[in-house]
């Protein structure tokens, strides 16, 4: 038997990534718990900054929580 040691912050971290980098422009995120937007936020900020990507996302306050839209 193998066991293997998973870096969780890694798992949510790869999660993000993936989330966001299948968003196409219009297409968005609704998270209803702040911190998690938030996180969700600061991704896509990195995201863009580290991949040299032209997209850009914002982030607005809707009536039950978050959404992360990809503007461009």
């Amino acid at each position: 038997m193998i066991i293997e040691r998973i870096d969780l912050e890694r798992l949510a971290y790869q999660e993000g990534i993936d989330a966001l980098s299948t968003l196409q422009v219009g297409d968005s995120v609704f998270l209803s718990d702040f911190k998690k937007a938030q996180s969700l936020r600061s991704l896509s900020y990195y995201l863009v900054k580290t991949r040299n990507l032209s997209w850009k996302f914002t982030f607005r306050k809707m009536d039950q929580g978050w959404r992360v839209i990809r503007i461009t």
